[in-house]
């Protein structure tokens, strides 16, 4: 019998995600949990969500800048109320101008709130003992993304059908998509209702099935686990309400 034991046999390395399983990866996160917990655990897969949402939203903001500036335009807010004509056109013109820089600034936005919300998931999940990699968690909710990502696409085809002469202030630029569709409110109130909507409740059925297998966990703590990510999004729509017309 040999003296020296044989050492168990590394770990295999993560498999990097092909091209074929990247757009495998964001077709299959709209039904299949199963697959997309298998999926986010490949090595670099969190690139692919990232680049699709990333070109989507920024196309997505541009479009909407028009229809940002004809509400401004018609229904100025609280801090333009005051200017003249000449003065008002030229605040909106600045406007303008920061809401394109703001747009093709949005993918560095949506990376740096993203990993954040994964730091706060993987610290829920440490509280009833559900693990999982950043980069997996990272994975997951960029793909999750592309869900939510849907409800802008919707906005923006909803917004062009009525076309710019339609809007008369900044809450028409709130498309209902969720218990709004019932409830006229406008606020606080209105944020809540119209966040959320059917594509935000599919994100976080998505979410839930498959943080579960990803950390082989129960139901009920993937859910504690991922309370982060839609809380602090239901937050920031809530406040964003708040001070719209």
């Amino acid at each position: 019998m040999s003296d020296n034991p044989v050492s168990p046999a590394a770990p295999p390395a993560p498999q990097s995600a092909s091209l074929k399983e990247g757009i495998l990866g964001l077709l299959n996160v709209y039904i299949d949990p199963a697959s997309t917990a298998r999926r986010v655990q490949l090595k670099w897969f969190w690139v692919y969500p990232l680049i699709v949402i990333s070109i989507v939203m920024v196309i997505c903001q541009l479009q909407l800048v028009p229809f940002t500036l004809q509400a401004m335009r018609v229904d100025p807010p609280a801090n333009m109320s005051g200017l003249s004509g000449a003065q008002l056109e030229s605040a909106i013109s600045l406007a303008g101008k920061i809401s394109t820089i703001v747009a093709y600034c949005l993918p560095i936005f949506v990376l740096g709130i993203t990993a954040l919300a994964a730091l706060l998931v993987m610290a829920m999940g440490a509280i009833v003992d559900a693990r999982a990699k950043f980069s997996h968690v990272l994975s997951l909710l960029l793909a999750c993304g592309m869900i939510t990502m849907l409800q802008m696409v919707a906005s923006v085809i909803v917004l062009k059908q009525k076309g710019l002469d339609d809007i008369q202030s900044m809450h028409q630029l709130q498309v209902p998509f969720g218990l709004d569709i019932f409830i006229n409110a406008t606020g606080v109130l209105g944020g809540l209702l119209n966040f959320f909507s059917v594509f935000m409740i599919w994100n976080i059925v998505i979410m839930v099935l498959s943080y579960a297998k990803l950390a082989k966990v129960s139901y009920g703590k993937a859910f504690f686990a991922t309370l982060p990510p839609w809380v602090l999004g239901m937050l920031f729509a809530m406040l964003g309400a708040a001070f719209r017309k």
